[in-house]
């Protein structure tokens, strides 16, 4: 497989996790810390529906994605809206803690085994033939298809969809909203269910291609380089500090070291924030919320 093609998948994964943090930051302007172990529950609640219908893909990800709509949903109007009147750094503090109770939860729930959620799909595995003699594999095509569709869909969503009208009117001005008939509460656990879904397509993939355990919260963590690279206001930003943290990442771990990929992502995120930390498609009073 060609370093250019590799590259494309990583920053497709990445996509799919960048764009959930930037769903939440536009609508309640908090910084979800628990955005990776919210990928681990999503795509262990998929790995259970696997295990309860032996084996159905649709069924476990209809499971996976429903139950996560519906902890996205909850988390906002049991946590996060009573703290709306807080300072920024109170609800970001909540979300790290948060992010302990979902890790313990998992724990307590599936054990801090490793799964290999591939076993009961095995066909994902197969290799599609493309030109010049490369082949992708199947669920790396169906990475790359997702985070395309999401990348074109959602900003067509918002621009067009009444509802995603709604959430850009409380994403600029939420009091402006809600004296013109908008129940923003509604639209921000909306906006708290698509990241959370977004997070557990992310994590069905990587559970799928790699494996799955408590332990890989890290690498929802790493969405968030891509997020702010691209600019926490922009959902096409992303795609391009996607495709920026991938490259680095790949060319990292194939022309230096293996290891020094996993902080690769974290390095790209230190030089944006030295050079341009509001982003490159971001504005630049997003800096201060920041």
């Amino acid at each position: 497989m060609s370093l250019a093609l590799i590259i494309l998948i990583q920053a497709s994964f990445y996509a799919l996790l960048g764009m959930g943090y930037v769903l939440i930051y536009r609508a309640t302007r908090v910084l979800n810390l628990a955005h990776g172990d919210l990928m681990v529950f999503g795509a262990f609640l998929f790995y259970q529906g696997l295990v309860m219908t032996n084996g159905s893909a649709p069924l476990a990800i209809t499971t996976g994605m429903l139950g996560a709509a519906f902890a996205g949903a909850i988390i906002y109007f049991l946590l996060m809206r009573p703290l709306a009147g807080y300072p920024a750094a109170v609800r970001v503090l909540a979300t790290i803690a948060l992010a302990i109770v979902l890790r313990s939860l998992t724990t307590a729930l599936w054990s801090g085994q490793t799964r290999y959620p591939a076993e009961y799909v095995g066909q994902l595995g197969q290799a599609i033939e493309l030109a010049a003699g490369l082949s992708i594999s199947v669920i790396d095509a169906l990475i790359i298809a997702a985070a395309l569709l999401s990348i074109v869909a959602l900003p067509l969503f918002l621009q067009r969809a009444a509802i995603g009208v709604d959430m850009r009117g409380v994403a600029e001005n939420a009091l402006l909203a809600a004296q013109r008939g908008i129940n923003i509460h509604n639209v921000n656990a909306l906006s708290w269910a698509a990241a959370t879904v977004m997070a557990t397509i992310a994590g069905i993939f990587f559970s799928l291609k790699v494996r799955l355990g408590p332990d890989i919260w890290y690498v929802g963590l790493a969405g968030f380089a891509p997020a702010l690279i691209g600019g926490m206001d922009s959902l096409r930003g992303v795609a391009i500090g996607a495709l920026i943290v991938a490259a680095t990442e790949v060319i990292a771990a194939r022309f230096i070291a293996p290891h020094i990929a996993l902080a690769a992502p974290f390095l790209v995120l230190l030089v944006a924030l030295w050079i341009r930390p509001w982003g490159l498609f971001g504005s630049r009073e997003e800096l201060e919320r920041i």
